[in-house]
């Protein structure tokens, strides 16, 4: 909740800016051009997996501790959907603050000539710097990257925990049932002798 949260503080910052418009409304119109081009459909895969974790393991490490019956199809859908919703949402606060940097130079949003991960870490700063009260801001900005960092880590453990659980409950029912064929086979021995 503590992200969405700030988004939307950065957000509201955002779009009050003079030439956040600029930079939504190039945030809005695709390029159709760059749809026949190798590199635009290797990076949209590379972000989706990414953000989805979808190569990872953690959502089937996760999906291990649900009931049978679960409604994978319904969670997975949601996953998707609160995923694409948040990149969404990220988009128009960074494309709000670059158009807010393009206004300040006087250029067009295209000529800023920013990209990559390295967009986030010029807007988010730039739009935490220029709300009221920065230095609180900064601190809450960072302990949110902090939280998501970690949370990000511990989904990334709980591949191998649950790997190494579901690996340790399967040898202890292997011993167990062991244990109590032995124990049943002794009975018998002790019966028939």
């Amino acid at each position: 909740t503590f992200p969405y949260l700030v988004l939307a503080v950065l957000l509201v910052r955002g779009v009050t800016l003079e030439g956040a418009g600029s930079g939504m409304l190039y945030f809005l119109a695709p390029d159709f051009s760059k749809l026949g081009h190798l590199k635009v459909w290797v990076r949209a895969a590379n972000q989706i997996f990414y953000s989805l974790g979808a190569g990872f393991g953690t959502h089937i490490g996760y999906s291990s501790y649900n009931p049978k019956d679960t409604l994978f199809l319904k969670d997975a859908a949601v996953v998707a959907l609160v995923n694409s919703g948040t990149s969404i949402l990220a988009g128009f606060v960074v494309f709000s603050i670059m158009g807010h940097l393009a206004f300040l130079q006087g250029v067009a949003v295209p000529e800023l000539e920013l990209g990559g991960p390295g967009l986030a870490f010029i807007a988010y700063p730039t739009a935490v710097a220029l709300l009221p009260g920065a230095h609180v801001f900064a601190i809450l900005f960072f302990l949110m990257l902090l939280a998501l960092g970690i949370d990000s880590q511990i989904g990334t453990v709980e591949v191998f925990a649950t790997a190494l659980l579901d690996s340790w409950d399967h040898h202890r029912a292997k011993r167990a049932k062991s244990s109590s064929d032995a124990a049943a086979e002794a009975g018998q021995a002790g019966r028939g002798a």
